[in-house]
């Protein structure tokens, strides 16, 4: 068997709403970010301990600090604070039920009632009580991306893998709570990083005909393509034509009769929604179209119009702290606060008077490095400007 599901559970959120994001992303492959890898990394360090801990065995995440995990990454400080938050967690859960034995850790789950060859994955922890008529699953994010817990299809696949497994039926999912927790050490919600939604099993069947419906979509001939604040994560975003579109319908509309809207606070809340999806979907595209047209004018390619160039990085000291204070300070400015003032605040704190000696001194002291590669206007460029005949 593959080592990744053609209908991951980590992509449901994708492929539960766009069935043809599957397709679409086929042609692309699959960049690990050093974050992900980061987040891999910690993963790692969570199902350690847990495992551990199932056995009898006190261990914390600190104790890995330093060595590597699996995929090569090197544990560090972060990845141990952000694992021992779900750890202590889900702990504290199995030793209220005196249940650290039952702990499902990395544990393999087959959904065939979603689809029967396609849908499978690894749920980062589980609980079953179910003498106790209670289920409880965690999953953990590394990123700092909001990630809400209620309605997850993640969750839900995870969820129906377990009611697989199981062999939950229909009577007994009606007397079957579930405690559902995403834990996000690094986003800094507001109510702390274990997001909490707890339902009745039963109330997952809608969400499971839905996600077989997409799943069996997604594999056939013809699926369709949907946009969404799913999009953002869709490898597929900058040659999606539906993406391209919804993005032009958000922007514009023009010549529209007049008319003003009288809309209450619940109304308002609503659209903030539908607007932060909207910029979402649109950043992505965004993003994914400058990085396409960045590679073709790397490549050669003039049609577009546009060209790379290099911006201008913030300017810095070339000089150690000390001699920099010490110099400027020869003028009667301090640039001695906790740390050195940068270049421009420097600048700002001068007398008047002394602006134009002190520029002098500077500009063999500091320097601007190179900034990003952005896109520009061809005829914009300062290769361009400088070759314009003057008027």
């Amino acid at each position: 068997m593959s080592d990744h599901a053609q209908l991951a559970p980590s992509s449901a959120p994708q492929w539960g709403h766009c069935a043809g994001s599957v397709r679409a992303q086929a042609a692309f492959p699959d960049i690990e970010s050093e974050q992900s890898r980061e987040g891999t990394a910690a993963h790692w360090v969570m199902a350690e301990v847990l495992l551990a801990a199932k056995g009898g065995a006190t261990v914390t995440c600190a104790a890995l600090e330093g060595q590597q995990a699996p995929n090569g990454v090197v544990i560090d400080e972060k990845m141990c604070e952000g694992a021992q938050i779900i750890v202590d967690d889900v702990l504290a859960v199995a030793d209220k039920f005196n249940a650290r034995g039952r702990l499902l850790i990395e544990h393999r789950v087959h959904m065939p009632q979603i689809h029967p060859t396609a849908n499978w994955g690894t749920l980062d922890v589980g609980l079953e009580l179910l003498e106790r008529n209670v289920l409880f699953i965690w999953d953990y994010k590394h990123g700092h991306r909001d990630c809400p817990v209620e309605g997850n299809l993640q969750l839900v696949n995870y969820l129906a893998g377990l009611v697989h497994e199981l062999s939950i039926d229909g009577i007994r999912d009606r007397q079957t709570t579930v405690v559902a927790r995403i834990v996000q050490p690094f986003c800094y919600y507001a109510l702390g990083p274990v997001k909490e939604w707890v339902f009745n099993l039963a109330d997952l069947r809608g969400w499971f005909n839905k996600l077989s419906a997409q799943a069996h979509e997604a594999l056939s001939d013809s699926p369709t393509l949907t946009t969404g604040k799913w999009c953002r994560d869709c490898k597929a975003v900058g040659t999606c034509a539906p993406a391209r579109m919804a993005g032009y319908n958000y922007i514009e509309l023009a010549n529209a009769p007049y008319d003003m809207d009288a809309m209450t606070g619940a109304d308002l809340a609503v659209e903030r929604g539908i607007i932060a999806d909207g910029l979402a979907v649109a950043k992505a595209r965004l993003e994914a179209v400058e990085d396409e047209l960045g590679h073709r004018v790397r490549n050669g390619e003039t049609d577009s119009g546009l060209a790379l160039e290099t911006g201008q990085g913030r300017e810095a000291w070339t000089i150690p702290p000390a001699q920099a204070i010490a110099l400027v300070g020869m003028l009667g400015v301090d640039a001695a606060k906790q740390a050195v003032l940068t270049p421009t605040q420097t600048r700002a704190a001068a007398p008047k008077e002394v602006r134009p000696m002190l520029n002098t001194i500077m500009a063999n002291v500091t320097r601007r490095p190179p900034g990003k590669l952005k896109l520009v206007q061809a005829s914009e460029t300062k290769a361009a400007r400088a070759f314009q005949t003057r008027k």
